[in-house]
Parts: structure tokens; C-alpha cells; sequence
């Protein structure tokens, strides 16, 4: 093959159009964490009224709930015109682009009044951003095969870190532009926000340019007037039952343990324990109004319960070990670098060099990381990419033992340490993304990825908590090598992989061909 031909698909149509894609995911995230924390503390508003309101990123965590919904369900006259996956695209980013002009018309210093149409806006732009991160999944799963999702997500990650950095860095220069740099100006803030809503407008432009993936199923027809209505009533109540349990379940723990480390498994115990019977909870009010004749069992089955089953029943045996390697691949450099900004200070490092080299610096490294993955696993595939990324991710972290060691703070000593985390997680990120990409069945593209997103995170981020805790019990050295022996068991389940996943992509290969 001539050097044009190998090149050609890292230029497609599809790489640059998932580039793109990935900042209009990226870029709202900032926006309801973040960001929308400085205006509101510069606004005046309360640490503890601040806190409250992080709760409307929850979206991001449970979007697998509805996403069901969103392979399930057509929108009126809209995916007649568009399809299945842009016309929820467009919807949901139609929905950011009103949540951020919702926002930026409010100034939460003035009133109470003010705050809550603020506060009403964030939780919208969480809603709204969420929807959009399934729709942008799935549509990347939709449009490729699995030689090349590794390439799709090397740029969709690269993509929505420049959102987030758009969001992030650049909102607040634009909020100093156009207000003040010294005092609270609530004009700069809307100004910036404003901005952000037309990077979003020009994301729905680009929405209505691209081509729509291949049906890989058709949605529910309701043959029952206001049918569709009836489904949407029906999930709503099913979410109100889950978020109610969830909420009230009991939040304390009622035993910890002294060394950090034992209080930590506890909580993540309990913590999973409260989000499986809020899952039961919502099924069984599903049931209960399936049975009263909301909805007919036969479409509670095919929206809400067949994305599963299909996934057990497609791998068999092997699905308990594939949810085993989704649970534990991030856990490495999740953990890790929940105490990564903590331990540049503690070890005394300026504000300006961990800005520098770790924001700066070190978002261009896990750019370059995300599309080397993506080259790589094209090139040798994913499965040997998975293996290595989790290797690289957690041997990294051995890069900090080293770096704590030094008797005092060393620049070079800190951009190197921050190359090989940088680049090692972007490299693991892409590939992660492409493997979990190869699991799912078209027909619920939506669903199954969500909910194998969800899984990724749902172990790191609760171990994650309790890592200042593991910290003071054992100090920073032994925590990072904690960390990075957390990479052997995914490194162990990989291998139990290998061959029964190779074998079954190869047999979905040979019979797509004869297809």
C-alpha cells in the first residue's frame, strides 16, 4: 500500500467529523462543574449552596436510565427528516444551546429569583450535554467498524479535551475580557457564556452536515394513541422512583475502619449497594406499571430490558469477565489522579507550574497520547493496544514514587512525570473507548454504551473518594505504588480474555462478511 493509502484513514471525512463532535461534548461539562463554580463564588453565592448544585452533574453519571429512550423512541417529523441518531443530536444540543442562553441571561447576585432560574438553566445544560454524549457514542459506534473505533476515539477524546479546555481556560479569559479581571462583573460572564452557546450553535450546523448512520433497527411504532407520550410518562415515573431511593437510602456508613483503606471498600460496598436497589426499585415500579397497562409488557421488554440481555446473551460465559475488565481498567490512574494536584502542592510546587505544565502542558501530552492510541490500535489492534494501555497506566504511576522521593521540587523531575501520566492515559482513554465500543450490539448502541461507561467509572471514582484517606494512613510514596500494583488484576483479566474474545470477533467478522 503506497503512503497515500496507509494515511487515508487518519484524514477521512468521519475523524474529522468525530473532532469536532468530541468539543461540543467536551465544551458543557466545564460549564455546570467547574466554570459555573467561579461565577457563582464571585457572585457571592455560599461554598455549601455552590456544592448543592454540583449535584445537577449527576446526569452524567445516570445517563445510562434513559438512553434506552434515545435508541428506542423516534422525535416527531424530526427523525423522519434526519434519522435516528442526528435528530437526537440535534435535539440535545438545541437544548444546551437554550440552557446556556438561560444562563447567560441571569445574574445570581441579584436575586433569589435569579439563582434559581440560574440553577434551573445547569441542571438543563447537564441534562442536555449527558443526552448529547450518548447520541455522539453511539453515532461513532454506528458509523465504522471495530478495526477503526480506536482511530474514531483517539480524536473524540483529543476533541473533547480542547472543548473542555475551551469551557474551562477559556471561558474565564473571556470572562475577564469582557468584564473585569479584579472584581465581579456579571456582563463578562454572560458575554462568555454567550460565546459558549454559539460554539454550540456551530455544532448543530455541523449535525445537520454529516451523514446518518446505517438503521440497524427500527424504532417502536405505538400503535395506542399517544403512545409514545405514554412510554415517555412511563420512563419518567420509573426515574423518580430511582432517583427517590437513591437519595433517601441511608448515606453514612455505619462502620469505618481507622487505616482509611478498609473504610474505603466499605463505602464503595454501600455506595454500590445503594445504586443496585435504586436500579431494582426502578424496575419494579417499570413492572408494576406495565401491569396496570401504561405499557405493554412486550415494549417494556424490547426498550428497557433486551439491550441487557442481549449483552449475556451474545457472550455467554464471557460476559462476567469482560464487566470485570470494564470495572477495573481505569482504576489505575482514576485513583491516582484524584491525589495527582494535591501531592504538586504538598510537595511545593507553585500555582503557576502545575498550571503550566500540568494543564498546559500536560493536556497537549494526552491529546498526542489519545491519537497514538488510536493509530496504534489500528495498526495492531485492540485488544493488544487494551493490554498495553493498562500496563502503561499503571506503570506510570510508579514515575510519582520517584518523583516524591526527591529532596526538593524539580521542574524537569515534574514535566517528566507529567509526560508519562499524560500519555499513558491518553493512550489507555482512546483504546478503552474503542474496546468498549467493540462490545456493544448496533441495535442498542445507545444503551449498552452507556451503561458500560457508567461501569468504567463507577469503581474508580468511589475508590477515588477515599483517597486522601489511604494518603494520610500510608503517606504518598506507598499510595503510588498502591495505585499501580491496582493494575495487575485488569492486566490478569486481559490475558483471561485473549483468546475466547478474539475467537468471537472473529466469527462476528466472518459472518458480517457473508452477510
Amino acid at each position: 500500500m503506497s503512503f497515500v493509502g496507509r494515511l487515508r484513514p487518519y484524514l477521512s471525512r468521519d475523524v474529522c467529523v468525530l473532532f469536532f463532535l468530541g468539543i461540543a461534548s467536551g465544551l458543557p461539562i466545564l460549564l455546570v462543574f467547574g466554570t459555573l463554580s467561579v461565577w457563582l463564588r464571585e457572585a457571592g453565592v455560599e461554598r455549601a449552596t455552590i456544592g448543592f448544585l454540583s449535584w445537577a452533574a449527576l446526569s452524567y453519571g445516570f445517563k445510562f436510565i434513559w438512553a434506552p429512550l434515545l435508541d428506542s423512541l423516534p422525535i416527531p417529523w424530526l427523525t423522519h427528516k434526519l434519522g435516528r441518531r442526528r435528530s437526537w443530536m440535534l435535539l440535545s444540543q438545541g437544548l444546551v444551546v437554550g440552557a446556556l442562553i438561560l444562563m447567560a441571561t441571569t445574574d445570581p447576585s441579584l436575586s433569589q429569583t435569579q439563582f434559581l432560574t440560574m440553577a434551573i438553566g445547569a441542571v438543563l445544560l447537564a441534562f442536555a450535554s449527558a443526552t448529547q454524549d450518548i447520541v455522539i457514542d453511539a453515532y461513532r459506534i454506528d458509523i465504522a467498524p471495530n478495526e477503526y473505533q480506536a482511530l474514531l476515539a483517539g480524536t473524540a477524546v483529543a476533541g473533547y479535551r480542547v472543548g473542555m479546555l475551551f469551557a474551562g481556560a477559556g471561558a474565564l479569559e473571556l470572562s475577564s475580557v469582557f468584564g473585569s479581571a479584579d472584581e465581579y462583573s456579571a456582563g463578562g460572564w454572560q458575554l462568555a457564556y454567550g460565546v459558549m452557546a454559539l460554539i454550540m450553535v456551530s455544532a448543530m450546523v455541523l449535525t445537520l452536515s454529516i451523514r446518518e448512520p446505517k438503521q440497524f433497527d427500527q424504532f417502536y411504532e405505538s400503535k395506542r394513541p399517544y403512545g409514545h407520550l405514554l412510554i415517555v410518562l412511563h420512563f419518567l415515573l420509573m426515574a423518580v422512583v430511582f432517583v427517590v431511593i437513591f437519595k433517601l437510602f441511608p448515606i453514612v456508613v455505619p462502620y469505618t475502619d481507622s487505616t482509611g483503606v478498609g473504610a474505603g471498600l466499605i463505602v464503595f460496598a454501600y455506595e454500590a449497594l445503594r445504586l443496585l436497589l435504586a436500579l431494582i426499585g426502578a424496575i419494579v415500579m417499570g413492572r408494576c406499571l406495565t401491569r396496570l397497562g401504561l405499557v405493554n409488557h412486550a415494549d417494556f421488554q424490547r426498550i428497557y430490558i433486551d439491550p441487557f440481555a442481549d449483552f449475556f446473551s451474545h457472550y455467554g460465559r464471557l460476559a462476567l469477565w469482560l464487566i470485570l475488565v470494564i470495572c477495573f481498567y481505569r482504576v489505575a490512574d482514576i485513583v491516582m489522579g484524584v491525589m495527582a494536584k494535591v501531592f504538586y502542592t504538598d510537595m511545593g510546587y507553585s500555582k503557576e507550574a502545575i498550571g503550566r505544565i500540568s494543564f498546559g502542558f500536560g493536556l497537549i501530552v494526552s491529546l498526542a497520547g489519545g491519537i497514538l492510541g488510536g493509530v496504534m490500535a489500528l495498526r495492531w489492534g485492540v485488544l493488544r493496544m487494551l493490554l498495553v494501555g493498562a500496563i502503561l497506566a499503571a506503570a506510570s504511576n510508579l514515575v510519582f514514587v520517584l518523583l516524591a522521593s526527591l529532596p526538593e521540587p524539580s521542574l524537569t523531575a515534574l514535566t517528566a512525570a507529567i509526560i508519562a501520566d499524560n500519555l499513558a492515559g491518553g493512550l489507555a482513554t482512546a483504546v478503552g473507548v474503542a474496546f468498549l465500543s467493540s462490545l456493544v450490539n448496533r441495535r442498542f448502541g445507545a444503551t449498552q454504551y452507556a451503561a458500560f461507561t457508567s461501569i468504567t467509572l463507577l469503581l474508580p471514582k468511589l475508590m477515588g473518594g477515599y483517597a486522601g484517606q489511604i494518603v494520610d494512613a500510608i503517606d504518598y510514596p506507598a499510595f503510588f505504588m498502591l495505585t499501580a500494583a491496582m493494575g495487575i488484576p485488569v492486566v490478569i483479566l486481559i490475558l483471561k480474555i485473549w483468546r475466547p474474545y478474539q475467537q468471537l470477533q472473529a466469527s462476528l467478522a466472518l459472518k458480517s462478511e457473508q452477510q
